[in-house]
This record gives C-alpha cells, structure tokens and sequence, in this order.
C-alpha cells in the first residue's frame, strides 16, 4: 500500500503535466507559412545582407509580404529564382547572369613604394598612403575580397591578384563594396573581355610602374567593330551592350591590359 500511493501521486502528476504540455503546445504553437518553408529551401543561405534584410530569413519573409522583389537577392540561382517565383505566383523577368571581374593585373608585376608590416587587409593597407604599390589604383594582394566572399569564389593566384570562379560567384557584389581601390565590376557572363586595369594616370605614368597597365593608345578603339570601347579619363572602358567579345580589341592592346576571361 506504501508503494501504491508514491506511484499513483506520480502517474497522476505526470499525466497532468502531459496535458498542460499538449494544451501550451496547441496554443502557443507558431504556424509556419508553407510557402515561407519552399522559399528558404530555395534561397543561398548565405545571410550575406546584400538584399538589405538581416538574413534568408528575413528576406523570405519581406518577399511573403510584399516588400521587396526577388531581384534583391542577386545570390539566388537562376533555376532556384524561378521555383521562389512559381511559389509567389508572379512573373520572373529572364535576365543574363553577372558575375565579378577584377579590373587589375598587376600584382607582383608592379613593385612596392615602401615595406608594410602592418595588418594584412588591403583597407588597412590602403590607409597608409594608399598602399605599398608603386600603382596607387592597383590590387594590393591581401585578399580581403577572398576573405569576406560567401560562395568561396575568390583565390588568390601566385601572382598575388584574385581570381573569380564564375561557375561559384553569384555576382552578390561582397567583393565590389570590400575593395578599397574598386577594382570589380559586375557585368554580364557574357562578356569574355575586361580591361584589366584601373589607372587613370596617362600612359607614359602608367607603364613607367606597370606593365600590363592601359596606356591609352587608343588602339582598341579603333579596331573595335561595334563601337564598344572608348577611352575615358586616360582608361578604356568597354559598353557590354554593344561588346560581342570578339576579342579585336585583345589582339590590339600592346600592353595586354585587355584580356580574355
């Protein structure tokens, strides 16, 4: 009988607590949107902020509601983009993926101005009269775009300059705002010729530091059959509008500051 009574005070505890727990989970439940669930499986995961939201989730979310488009999130695959719109029931515009190019090419090909033992970031570097290298535009090789890209789509060659994969760059534009010379750009896959320089020095400034810099020769310009580059401000720029990638323009550079990607 002593036995009994502990066990059935705790049998009857226990059962009660089992329905408070049934009836709190019933009632304070969280009831998850399906399409919240489909849209997440769907997004990068990344949280890299780009789209301004603190996270996937917060952008998946604001999408449900309205409040931003799925063009924020320039990290999305493009086959993933159009499961999240099928899931919105809207409309997805078809547009040519981006990727990020680095418009430098000097890398241990330009010498340093003076010896830095400081933190190897480029924008601490950059801090101290704009960098060790003899071109004040140039990449300054420690790799602070590599460090802060979410898809591991930058390396660092031998050369000491990034190199983007395009097969894992989801063109999220981390790399454009982190660089403190601005030397990326996004432009369309499609176009398979950069100029891979960012002086706007003159030409006789530029090739006394480096030798792969545009010398504004204008000789691209010429040979271009569409019209689709123009030097500006000592620097050629090419309008991927026009650009066929027909690579006239690589074959003309003297300096190969123009090359094929």
């Amino acid at each position: 009988m002593e036995v009994i009574i502990p066990i059935t005070v705790l049998g009857s505890l226990g059962l009660l607590f089992g329905l408070g727990l049934a009836v709190a989970s019933k009632r304070f439940c969280v009831v998850v949107d399906p399409k919240l669930e489909k849209i997440l499986t769907c997004l990068p995961g990344a949280n890299c902020g780009v789209c301004g939201k603190p996270g996937c989730m917060a952008f998946a979310q604001s999408l449900i509601k309205g409040e931003v488009s799925l063009d924020s999130c320039r990290a999305i695959e493009e086959k993933e983009k159009e499961k999240v719109a099928e899931t919105l029931g809207v409309k997805l515009e078809k547009k040519v993926k981006q990727v990020a190019v680095l418009r430098c090419g000097g890398g241990k090909k330009v010498k340093e101005r003076f010896q830095y033992n400081g933190l190897q970031d480029c924008i601490a570097a950059d801090m101290v009269l704009r960098g060790q290298k003899e071109c004040v535009y140039g990449c300054l090789g420690f790799g602070t775009c590599a460090e802060v890209c979410p898809f591991d789509a930058i390396s660092m060659s031998e050369e000491g300059l990034p190199v983007v994969d395009f097969e894992k760059c989801r063109a999220c534009g981390k790399c454009v705002e982190i660089c403190p010379k601005g030397l990326f750009a996004l432009i369309p896959v499609t176009g398979r010729v950069i100029l891979a320089c960012s002086s706007h020095e003159i030409g006789r400034n530029t090739r006394e530091v480096c030798p792969v810099g545009c010398i504004t020769c204008r000789k691209c310009e010429k040979v271009c059959p569409v019209d689709a580059i123009h030097v500006v401000d000592n620097l050629a720029v090419i309008d991927y509008n026009k650009c066929t990638s027909c690579g006239e323009c690589v074959k003309a550079c003297p300096t190969n500051a123009i090359i094929k990607v």
